[in-house]
């Protein structure tokens, strides 16, 4: 009995040996993986990541915040055997002229706060081979979604035409962003956004969104047939000849608003509207966006901001926040249930 009591003690030292000096290294291989990233595309506190957290956190998964150099490093994507090293990316809304090393050749400083990245190439094909090999990324408003289109318009003058007041110019048609840095991209059409009740923006507005009673998201979600979602410079999703879309939403004019679109054995939820920012958190978003210091830096004048006030006042959320966290959580549940087969 002693000499069996001596063999488990000595088993147990060298065990905890053993464990001792591979056990950091495991528990920092450990820490590197994780469920979802989010790229928080230069703020500190995007609107769009919080929502996304506590989401996961709901649904027990784990999350990353990350910068541009992190989509940079392969590394970061795929281990030494090839194998994802997440499920689900998730880009939010924002200025994505500040995101990438290639910017066009005239771009007005950044919005107090944001801090430009530089993704390259290099990181546009990290991300397009994580979906190839079957990871799931999630794109918001209009800056995530024409990152993957090949076409994209801005129905809308950009900084510097805003501010000389020259509000009747637009941008109809221009290469996606993917597209035109890297000659690269996942969905063969146009998104073209602000909606009409959205210009000139930036107007955040609750707007009906049809829902798609076939689609797996919207059945996991068990939606009502329309729910009232914030929307800001979402586009239309307009796909080109054989470019297969699975709608989720559509807007009142009757585009898609939201869509998987599949890409090699994985997918892109592009989703124009905001489902995840709600109630008071849509609140105190839309009075940044429309009355505050990034008004004022888009070139709205003040008569403009005193009217996005009566904008916000006479355009409550009608059906409160709850349907559109359930469909924001049914479609973070749809992303890593469908790579993590």
């Amino acid at each position: 009995m002693r000499q069996y009591a001596r063999s488990l003690l000595m088993l147990f030292m060298i065990s905890s040996q053993m464990l001792s000096c591979t056990g950091p290294e495991l528990q920092k291989h450990l820490a590197s993986e994780r469920d979802i990233i989010l790229y928080k595309g230069g703020w500190e506190n995007n609107p769009d990541i919080r929502p996304y957290k506590e989401i996961a956190s709901e649904l027990g998964l784990t999350t990353k915040v990350v910068d541009g150099d992190f989509i940079n490093r392969r590394e970061e994507f795929f281990d030494t055997n090839g194998q994802r090293r997440f499920k689900v990316l998730i880009i939010p809304g924002g200025e994505h002229m500040y995101w990438f090393e290639k910017r066009p050749r005239k771009v007005e400083p950044p919005p107090k706060g944001l801090t430009p990245d530089k993704i390259n190439c290099q990181g546009v094909h990290n991300i397009l081979d994580f979906m190839k090999s079957g990871g799931s990324v999630i794109a918001m408003c209009h800056c995530g979604t024409t990152l993957f289109s090949s076409r994209a318009g801005w129905l809308n003058p950009n900084m510097e035409e805003g501010r000389l007041g020259m509000w009747d110019k637009t941008h109809p048609n221009y290469q996606g962003w993917f597209n035109w840095m890297c000659d690269s991209y996942a969905f063969e059409g146009i998104i073209v956004g602000p909606q009409e009740t959205n210009r000139p923006y930036p107007k955040d507005i609750f707007l009906p969104l049809k829902m798609n009673p076939e689609n797996e998201i919207v059945r996991e979600a068990n939606l009502p047939p329309v729910i009232h979602i914030i929307v800001t410079g979402a586009g239309s999703i307009i796909p080109y000849k054989n470019q297969p879309l699975d709608v989720v939403a559509w807007f009142p004019n009757g585009t898609a608003a939201i869509g998987v679109v599949p890409y090699g054995s994985g997918r892109i939820i592009l989703s124009g509207p905001h489902p995840n920012i709600t109630g008071q958190r849509a609140e105190k978003w839309r009075e940044k966006m429309m009355c505050g210091d990034y008004a004022r830096w888009c070139g709205l004048t003040g008569e403009m901001i005193r009217n996005n006030r009566k904008i916000i006042q006479s355009n409550p959320d009608p059906d409160g926040p709850e349907p559109d966290w359930a469909l924001a959580k049914a479609m973070l549940s749809y992303a890593h249930k469908k790579a993590a087969n």
